[in-house]
């Protein structure tokens, strides 16, 4: 039902936008497109502002949920169709739930869990870095600088390459993982037809999962909490806010300080007033 697929692909592809955009966005509008079973073309303001209510108050999709798809279904309007997008969409409140953490001692359990050296050293990777999945699954070899201890992360979120810090205890594991594999272009393959590709995002989160299971760890368990314990580690060692900013390859510093909100401890410096009262 959409009549413009090649434009709206081409247009990602000018902007630069990363796959998993690309994915999310044609996703609204397809989705959007099956609920009134007509062309996108021909939906009406009303229709719109209908199905954002929809949503929010049938579906009950979270903020962060209803968001995506009305960025999705504003960058087709805007951009392929040329059309005006003059509706409003009152958004859900954003929940205040505080994530439950990962701890070292369960990123160690993890570790002991993983099936074997490959996905051990992915998943060290994704912690000892707090990257992103997307960017861990397209590492290439060449990315990696063992004489600056430097690992460049290319085309992150926002389509920017960042310079991050890998620790030697983590360069030994990847020393060790290039000797019994020896990759050549991407770090971590899959063989398909005689060709390699970059392994799948949903690989890493399944054998994550499977891992978590085994180590009898139930808290939320997936890439973006070793990210996260990563992130909230690093500030209890010790770094600076700013440096994490640029490691964590966050756009504003607000984004980073998100982590202090989340463990407080982190950032307190003050004394025990009632131990002073005597």
């Amino acid at each position: 039902m959409l009549v413009h697929t090649q434009l709206f692909h081409d247009e990602i592809t000018l902007r630069r936008y990363s796959e998993r955009t690309r994915k999310a966005y044609l996703y609204a509008i397809t989705k959007l497109a099956e609920h009134y079973h007509q062309s996108v073309d021909t939906i009406s303001d009303t229709q719109l502002s209908d199905y954002f209510r929809y949503l929010n108050l049938e579906r009950q999709l979270s903020r962060a949920s209803i968001q995506l798809q009305l960025n999705g279904i504003h960058f087709y309007f805007e951009h392929i169709l040329k059309r005006q997008f003059r509706i409003d969409v009152c958004l859900p409140r954003p929940s205040q739930k505080l994530p439950q953490m990962l701890s070292k001692l369960d990123i160690g359990q993890l570790l002991q869990h993983c099936p074997n050296q490959k996905y051990h050293t992915m998943i060290a990777l994704c912690y000892g870095c707090g990257l992103r999945v997307s960017e861990l699954v397209n590492i290439k070899v060449s990315d990696i600088d063992g004489q600056r201890q430097l690992l460049k992360v290319c085309q992150g979120k926002g389509a920017k390459d960042r310079l991050v810090i890998i620790s030697p205890s983590l360069l030994n594991l990847l020393r060790h993982y290039w000797l019994k594999y020896h990759p050549q272009t991407w770090l971590f393959v899959v063989y398909s037809h005689g060709n390699t590709y970059p392994l799948d995002v949903s690989s890493v989160r399944k054998t994550l999962k499977k891992a978590a299971l085994a180590a009898g760890i139930t808290k939320p368990c997936s890439p973006h909490s070793l990210r996260h314990a990563y992130a909230t580690h690093q500030l209890a060692a010790g770094m600076l806010l700013n440096q994490l900013q640029h490691q964590l390859g966050h756009k504003s510093i607000k984004t980073t300080e998100r982590y202090l909100h989340w463990s407080p401890e982190l950032g307190h410096k003050g004394g025990d007033l009632l131990a002073d009262l005597g």
